[in-house]
């Protein structure tokens, strides 16, 4: 039996989270628009991204990075919007 190297756990880990996140959203347990399925998103491409280094696949590469970066502006975006509505940050007294 083959044992798995470190950058093919990272790989599953990325897969673990993807269809966690989609698992979640679609039984309500998580909402699309939270923080929370931006963050595990952005974790789960960095993992199967991280595991390309072993077999690059350049296709697989650009979804990743492509997945990294728009999840990383939705967070921004969100973050963005709620200092703006005065809720992210607090006032000070």
């Amino acid at each position: 039996m083959e044992t798995l190297t470190v950058l093919q756990i990272c790989g599953l880990l990325g897969v673990a989270g993807y269809i966690g996140s989609f698992m979640a959203v679609q039984f309500d347990l998580m909402r699309g628009d939270s923080c929370s399925f931006s963050l595990l998103n952005i974790l789960s491409a960095a993992f199967v991204l991280i595991s390309l280094t072993e077999h690059f696949n350049l296709a697989s590469a650009l979804i990743q990075v492509s997945w990294i970066v728009i999840g990383v502006s939705g967070l921004l975006f969100r973050l963005l919007r709620k200092s703006k509505n005065g809720d992210a940050i607090a006032k000070p007294a």
